[in-house]
């Protein structure tokens, strides 16, 4: 077999790739990887989220520069930040010839020019790809994914787009474009997620049966994975396992308002929606489903019923 290294497509067989950052999403991305026949070196901060990948066939990395020596890295780490530590300008000037960085995580537009900027000035290449869906439709194959950056280097990776999802979109030669759309769907779900709440609460003040509310609009108006999924969680207050915590959805959030700030646009909903989230963050739990910002509104009207 052909294992080519150098960032582009693969031409006659499985290829070597690296996955950093194992989260929930992560691990069930780069398990993704494994099944479509890549040779994926993981790793991650917590060593031991690692384990399950290589039982499964990935090879364990050392350290990230083990991911980075295969040529293409695909990560999903929490946020800015995280990324900056990872992907420093010491590591992108010593990684291969061609070598393409694809980040999977939701962070600032402005970020990722920052990060698409670094990547120029050491030869290699950078492609935002935020991914639509929770850990169980990335198992299932189901998630979409927004692809943007310089058209060579989303070329070059686009099969393996495809081998994790179902659906890759072309957002643009920007690298901060797939970055601000996954921000905009984020910010609708935040609203949804509010609306669900304020619903199914008034609907249990008058005892009614908000399960059998969430199958009516999943039948009707609002059929799909937010209102189906969500409204389950809320109506039943079960916000474990988290797909997406509370403390990252205060973060997406702020990232939708500093986007808004950027472009002079008003969101009269925004700073109402902050207060939610810190508040569920604070005394809900930072680590459970964002759903459970529907507790927040629960206690407002007297009825608490979630105990993290």
């Amino acid at each position: 077999m052909n294992h080519n290294t150098a960032g582009g497509p693969a031409t006659d067989g499985p290829r070597r790739v690296g996955f950093i950052g194992l989260g929930n999403m992560g691990s069930a991305m780069a398990a993704r990887l494994i099944e479509a026949g890549y040779h994926v070196t993981v790793w991650a901060r917590t060593a031991s989220k690692v384990d399950a990948l290589v039982e499964r066939g990935a090879a364990r990395g050392q350290d990230p520069e083990d991911a980075i020596e295969t040529g293409v890295v695909f990560s999903m780490l929490s946020n800015d930040d995280a990324v900056r530590q990872v992907f420093t300008p010491g590591r992108l000037n010593a990684a291969p010839e061609g070598f393409i960085h694809v980040n999977h995580a939701t962070i600032s537009p402005g970020a990722a020019l920052e990060f698409a900027s670094i990547a120029s000035e050491n030869g290699t290449r950078y492609v935002s790809a935020p991914v639509l869906g929770r850990p169980e439709a990335v198992v299932a194959g189901k998630v979409a994914i927004l692809a943007s950056g310089e058209p060579e280097g989303r070329t070059g990776v686009n099969p393996l787009l495809e081998a994790i999802g179902r659906r890759v979109w072309d957002v643009g030669p920007s690298p901060a474009s797939a970055l601000a759309v996954k921000v905009c769907v984020n910010y609708l779900i935040i609203h949804a997620l509010q609306a669900l709440a304020e619903s199914v609460t008034m609907l249990e003040r008058q005892g009614l049966d908000t399960e059998q509310f969430v199958e009516v609009i999943n039948d009707s108006v609002f059929p799909g994975p937010v209102y189906r999924g969500y409204g389950h969680a809320i109506a039943t207050s079960n916000y474990t396992p988290p797909g997406f915590t509370s403390r990252l959805g205060l973060k997406d959030l702020r990232l939708a308002l500093g986007l808004a700030e950027e472009l002079g646009v008003s969101l009269p909903t925004g700073a109402v929606l902050q207060g939610i989230f810190e508040e569920a963050v604070e005394d809900v739990g930072e680590d459970l489903d964002w759903a459970c910002i529907a507790e927040v509104t629960r206690r407002r009207a007297g009825g608490d019923r979630h105990q993290p």
